[in-house]
């Protein structure tokens, strides 16, 4: 049995996580990045062989991850850092 995993990067480790569900539904999304955000995005994904997509699917589901339940995050972003605040 193949098993194909994506690596899921937390500090210095890699650790296994199986890919999304083939039977999971998924959405295409459209979003505008700074340059700078863009391009640590893609050194990430080229250094570790997944896509800038993967890198962001993963970041999204962490923060969801960490403030799921709440009504108001923490911090509100400032006009520089996020076009829809």
């Amino acid at each position: 049995m193949v098993h194909n995993y994506a690596f899921i990067i937390t500090g210095l480790q890699l650790m296994a996580r199986p890919p999304i569900s083939p039977d999971r539904k998924t959405v295409r999304t459209s979003l505008m990045l700074p340059e700078d955000v863009h391009f640590q995005v893609q050194a990430l994904a080229d250094a570790n062989h997944v896509s800038s997509a993967w890198v962001i699917r993963m970041a999204v589901q962490r923060f969801l991850d960490e403030h799921q339940g709440q009504l108001e995050l923490p911090l509100r972003m400032s006009a520089r850092q996020g076009s829809d605040s």
